[in-house]
């Protein structure tokens, strides 16, 4: 049975499954996914955040990562060590080992891990950062170390609110200017989607108006 809060959920935020990602979170970690929904339940999008100036890590991505925290996600690094061999005659009595590496390759921070579900926040990056993403998600889900991915990003539909916002804190920039259309939002990920190779299940929630306050 479907909870108040999972369709409270559902009529709030914009969800999108690829590869059967949400089938995966909600019926093999279900856990995770009440984890996810109590977290979204929750947040939501303060105009004074989205009007700071900002720089860095924004405050919005901060509070929300603290929602997903407080059940025990953490960001994660993965790192793998493989060992490659130059030589001839490999398993043969007569084998011959000319050189012998030791490669080692790591992801970058993953927001949030917890069990075999990974989660990004990209709140206002360049696009650019969804390849990455789906490079990462990529690599683990082959590996067997997740088995869906999650990237929380803005709804496009947010560039018309950015639009009616004005200016930004003690600035004369616009806030649209801020969250320009080459930036992370749903529209961007989904185009990706449909173009790239990435094997791994994915959920796209859409942060929209609907979680907007003053």
């Amino acid at each position: 049975m479907t909870s108040r809060s999972e369709l409270w959920v559902q009529n709030n935020y914009y969800i999108k499954s690829h590869r059967n990602g949400l089938s995966i979170l909600q019926n093999q970690h279900p856990k995770l996914w009440r984890d996810t929904i109590f977290a979204l339940r929750w947040f939501r999008l303060y105009y004074h955040e989205i009007v700071s100036p900002g720089g860095g890590k924004s405050q919005i991505t901060q509070r929300l990562e603290k929602f997903f925290t407080k059940k025990g996600w953490q960001p994660v690094e993965t790192q793998e060590t493989t060992n490659v061999r130059i030589g001839k005659n490999f398993g043969k009595p007569s084998q011959t080992i000319y050189k012998d590496y030791n490669i080692v390759s790591k992801t970058h921070e993953i927001d949030l891990l917890k069990g075999k579900i990974a989660i990004e926040i990209e709140w206002n990056n360049k696009h650019q950062f969804f390849s990455r993403d789906l490079e990462a998600f990529d690599y683990l889900y082959r590996a067997g170390v997740i088995d869906a991915g999650i990237i929380i990003t803005k709804h496009t539909s947010l560039h018309e609110l950015f639009k009616s916002l004005g200016y930004l804190i003690s600035t004369t920039k616009a806030v649209a200017s801020k969250y320009g259309s080459s930036h992370t939002h749903t529209d961007k990920l989904e185009n990706l989607l449909a173009s790239n190779r990435c094997s791994c299940p994915i959920v796209v929630i859409g942060l929209t108006e609907n979680i907007f306050r003053f």
